[in-house]
């Protein structure tokens, strides 16, 4: 496309100190506080933080005394300070990295060979470095795995995930990026902006159903069958994953920060099993039992944060990642059915007789139709007639889990399909 030539007093006339607006700008149309500001800037006089609003003494992510015990051990201003404890230099930890996915054979090879180069002074033999790892505050080695042989199809292995949220909370790598206080932010219209967990409402009402001075610590989970092998009995696995909303999208999002924990390993059904999603949702419970059995009006939690402070939290199960058929397994709802509302299967897009917000699911009311003996009532409703384990983990709504999912529910759900 041609551009027309312009003199450069034309080129530099809007940037002349009080130059007069060329005739044929438009006027600027007002601002509209119902459309989204694409923008998404903040403006600080128009956010409010929850001390703002209940005053810091009942303000949510209260700190209450400075942390101790591992924290202390490691900061940054003690005189004896290891950033790369149990190992004694950052060369010693990043050859023991390199080492990770190699076989006991060769790594003695390689040291007995001095191909280390730089001698290594933490350790000098495969059982030394295996020694050294378990040494590790919070370590993720095979000692923290915990085998139940109870299950129908084959053993779980959990661990235990108050040990790792709590990992999660206080590692010193995310210390600049963990919030603790539930925030709305606004631009300079007045109009919400949503960025981090802390900014959306959910936060901001479960905090006011906790004491005082809580710290809600919302645990994020993820899952899906993956298939390993079409050889050696086509086995499959069923991986659990666990993080924290504390820790922000950017580092959670990031497979190099490692902000994921690998918490259950749950086995697969054989080919023509029975009982499928009743035997998913007791594995799932016992990984999540701490969860479950958390009391919102009993003693919290104190656990150390990375700013060095103690805080009383409360870990609530807030999302879950998970693909269509994982959504349909947690909710326990028909397949083809719409997990988070009652609209019926089929229906076409826009369908003018149901509304979102008048046709939520309501796990209260799929749980008095159970006790009814309702059956009939459940199977038009697109829900199975068994409890759903989720309905009893405080302050949770199993309807209200997902999140968008732009491969799965977009390009995969509406574009592809």
């Amino acid at each position: 496309m041609a551009v027309d030539k312009l003199s450069i007093n034309d080129l530099l006339i809007d940037n002349v100190p009080g130059a007069p607006p060329p005739e044929d700008t438009p006027n600027e149309e007002p601002t509209d506080p119902l459309q989204p500001d694409l923008t998404c800037t903040p403006d600080p006089t128009k956010t409010k933080t929850h001390r703002q609003v209940v005053g810091v003494e009942n303000a949510g992510g209260k700190a209450y005394g400075k942390a101790t015990g591992l924290y202390n051990k490691h900061r940054k201003y003690s005189e004896q300070w290891n950033p790369w404890h149990p190992f004694r230099s950052a060369h010693n930890f990043q050859q023991a990295q390199s080492f990770s996915q190699q076989t006991k054979t060769w790594i003695d090879q390689h040291l007995r060979q001095g191909l280390d180069n730089i001698k290594i002074g933490s350790f000098q033999s495969a059982d030394a470095l295996h020694k050294l790892l378990s040494e590790l505050d919070f370590g993720l080695g095979d000692d923290s795995w915990i085998d139940d042989d109870s299950h129908i199809f084959g053993t779980l292995y959990y661990r235990d995930i108050l040990k790792y949220i709590q990992f999660l909370l206080a590692h010193l790598p995310f210390q600049a990026h963990h919030d603790f206080e539930p925030v709305r932010l606004a631009d300079s219209e007045g109009r919400r902006i949503y960025s981090e967990i802390n900014t959306g409402d959910w936060w901001w009402d479960t905090q006011d159903q906790l004491p005082a001075g809580a710290t809600i610590v919302p645990v994020i989970c993820a899952s899906d069958k993956t298939h390993l092998t079409n050889f050696s009995g086509d086995q499959h696995a069923w991986p659990r994953y666990l993080t924290i909303g504390n820790i922000r999208k950017d580092i959670r999002r990031s497979p190099k920060k490692r902000a994921w924990i690998l918490v259950g390993l749950i086995p697969c059904p054989p080919k023509g099993a029975k009982n499928i999603d009743e035997a998913w949702h007791s594995a799932v419970g016992i990984v999540l039992s701490q969860l479950r059995h958390l009391d919102i009006t009993g003693p919290s939690l104190k656990w150390h944060c990375t700013d060095g402070f103690q805080r009383q939290c409360y870990p609530l199960l807030a999302a879950w990642v998970g693909d269509y058929p994982e959504q349909v397994k947690v909710a326990q709802v028909s397949y083809g059915s719409c997990p988070m509302c009652e609209i019926p299967k089929g229906a076409p897009m826009g369908h003018s007789s149901f509304r979102p917000h008048d046709n939520s699911r309501d796990q209260h009311i799929y749980s008095e139709l159970l006790e009814d003996n309702n059956i009939d009532a459940l199977h038009t409703l697109g829900v199975h007639p068994i409890r759903n384990q989720f309905w009893q983990y405080p302050l949770f709504n199993v309807y209200q889990l997902w999140q968008p999912d732009e491969l799965h529910q977009l390009l995969l759900g509406l574009v592809k399909d």
